[in-house]
């Protein structure tokens, strides 16, 4: 259905109020039903129902409809009026009566608390450095009484004149001084009544995050396919704004950015907070050769293991070490997949000649899982040649990859053959002591509190790499959370018996692929939707669930995982992780899903299923 019908009679007064309201506002774009839906890749059939009045649509919607309305008619909509249907929406919600009207208005209503919330904590700040410049000001002041007062060395014939000249001064002073002590006690009034605003903002949020969390468990008991199908229609609300923008909606303070800007180097990875073991002892201790002595030991410095025991950690500390021992030293890092887009994107011409000024201006270049490499357009030919430049200008070139030279058969022999003319060094999964020291370094860094014997029992079942190692950690965390219970070794024991898959010696992309697929049943949805552009609430959840999973239960890089998410970026990954790691924390419903899912991953074995997209 995608044309309007005439209000039914048996419309509650609310509803009808909105959808007469929408209507009057659709009035104006001036175009069919099913042609606006197209345009905001909608179903007719939900865009009429929400028109007709038979179904209340988010507040989102409403939004962009006022948007595209005031773009038609080249006119903003009065704030009034914005406020009208802002009312008219939420009565309409409050009134609807079902469990997904309910989570709608909750959502509303912690948003709105947020803002407030936000609203007095930046009163609370700007109160607080009030008052503490009136405090630094009346000190001042009485500093400058002792001062004036302590002027008594004077000649007799001086200081009648001069004391009268201070005493007149002492008096301006201590009138100011009192002017300044009652603007100290109105602004601590004032910061007594902006922080309980704060706390009732907070407490109020607090109290709607538990109604909502309530509201949605209680719908998905009541009609989970109904619920997740208007879902699947709502806006999401806990996603980057767009897929292709991703990478924009993640946090990035100055020092990231001007680091990414300049030399790509993560600023955490230097060689202080790299812990050293038995299994790294080579490659550490090359490193740090090649770090104090670029291009005289050991060029190329090959670097081997599996994903995340610590190559990308060593390859940026050779380069913040090489940066601070010889000051001006021209550093980059990059990663093979960054690479071949920058190459592609440099076309031919004069493009392909400042892609190669940029690979041979560093002094250091440091190239980051060269196993995905493609030979996209003769780069692999293109990276030979650069490679033997940079070596004959005695520069250093220090490669990474998840397995030694030899079977990085698809790089051609040439390019193998240079890879495999310096130092060789392998990077093996961390022993015993060394995942209990980084354990405990990730516990103080989140500050978890956990017993030292929990942390021994995670690192003797997790071996494999930091990534499984950390993200069981955050698993038995998020559990004791939930359960409200301490982070004893049985409660560990419990986790990981039931979350820790059973793990082959590898799960790359055929593992992802599988994840997928899981995914996609359990919450009714196909892979391709999963890997597609549509950004429905639950579908979007979903998505985060999928590349969660996939980058906690397999070896593939948080860039590749992107690429088997419909050709998404790292930063869409790691939002994904991040957002996972504090919802398992926050709402057992979350947790619970999460549980499930791995439950079913690890008992699904063999090749996956013909057909997935």
């Amino acid at each position: 259905m995608s044309v309007l019908v005439p209000l039914g009679g048996d419309l509650p007064e609310e509803s009808r109020a909105l959808a007469e309201a929408l209507r009057r506002l659709f009035d104006g774009l001036g175009i069919s039903v099913r042609r606006y839906a197209a345009r905001r890749h909608r179903d007719p059939g939900s865009l009429s129902r929400f028109l007709n009045g038979t179904r209340i649509p988010p507040w989102e919607f409403v939004h962009d409809l006022i948007r595209d309305v005031a773009e038609e008619q080249g006119r903003a909509p009065t704030p009034e009026a914005i406020e009208l249907l802002r009312r008219l929406h939420r009565t309409a919600l409050a009134c609807g009566g079902s469990a997904l009207n309910r989570v709608q208005a909750l959502e509303d209503e912690l948003a709105d608390a947020d803002r407030q919330s936000m609203r007095s904590a930046a009163l609370v700040r700007a109160l607080e450095g009030a008052l503490a410049d009136a405090q630094h000001r009346a000190a001042d002041l009485e500093l400058q009484i002792r001062q004036l007062h302590g002027h008594q060395d004077r000649s007799a014939a001086e200081r009648d004149k001069t004391l009268r000249l201070y005493e007149d001064q002492v008096t301006a002073l201590l009138r100011e001084r009192q002017d300044l002590m009652e603007q100290v006690e109105a602004l601590g009034e004032d910061l007594k009544d902006a922080h309980a605003r704060r706390v009732r903002a907070e407490r109020r949020c607090e109290e709607l995050e538990r109604q909502l969390v309530a509201a949605e468990e209680h719908g998905e008991g009541e009609n989970p396919p109904v619920a997740d199908a208007a879902l699947r229609d709502a806006p999401p609300t806990d996603a980057p704004p767009t897929d292709a923008a991703a990478k924009d909606a993640v946090p990035r303070g100055p020092v990231a950015e001007d680091t990414e800007a300049r030399h790509g180097l993560d600023p955490r990875f230097v060689f202080g907070t790299f812990v050293v073991g038995d299994t790294n002892r080579f490659a550490h201790g090359a490193a740090r050769a090649v770090a104090e002595a670029p291009a005289t030991l050991y060029n190329p410095l090959f670097v081997y293991g599996t994903s995340a025991i610590g190559k990308t950690h060593l390859l940026c500390a050779i380069g913040h070490q090489a940066r601070r021992a010889r000051p001006g030293t021209r550093v980059r890092y990059v990663t093979a997949e960054a690479l071949a887009d920058e190459y592609r994107g440099a076309g031919r011409g004069a493009g392909l000649d400042a892609f190669r000024r940029r690979c041979l201006e560093p002094d250091l270049i440091l190239v980051d899982d060269i196993q995905y490499l493609p030979d996209l357009g003769g780069l692999h030919e293109e990276f030979r040649h650069l490679f033997d430049e940079l070596h004959g200008a005695h520069k250093q070139i220090v490669v990474s990859s998840d397995r030694p030279p030899k079977q990085l058969t698809h790089l051609g022999d040439r390019l193998r053959a240079r890879l495999e003319s310096g130092l060789i060094t392998h990077v093996r999964p961390p022993e015993q002591a060394v995942r209990v020291t980084l354990l405990r370094r990730k516990a103080e860094q989140e500050g978890i509190t956990a017993p030292p014997e929990t942390l021994d029992y995670i690192a003797s079942h997790v071996e494999r790499n930091v990534r499984e190692l950390e993200g069981a950690l955050v698993r038995v965390r998020a559990f004791a959370a939930l359960n409200r219970q301490p982070m004893d070794v049985q409660l560990a024991a419990v986790v990981l018996r039931d979350l820790v898959p059973d793990r082959g010696p590898s799960r790359e992309e055929e593992a992802a692929r599988r994840i997928i697929e899981l995914t996609g049943d359990y919450f009714g949805v196909t892979a391709a939707d999963l890997c597609g552009k549509e950004r429905g609430r639950a579908l979007v959840t979903a998505r985060q669930m999928a590349m969660y999973l996939c980058r906690e239960l397999t070896d593939l890089s948080p860039p590749r995982i992107g690429q088997l998410f419909g050709g998404r970026d790292q930063s869409a990954v790691d939002y994904a992780d991040r957002k996972l790691r504090a919802m398992m924390a926050e709402r057992r419903s979350i947790y619970n899903q999460m549980t499930e899912l791995t439950a079913r991953i690890k008992a699904v074995g063999g090749p996956r299923p013909d057909g997935w997209v």
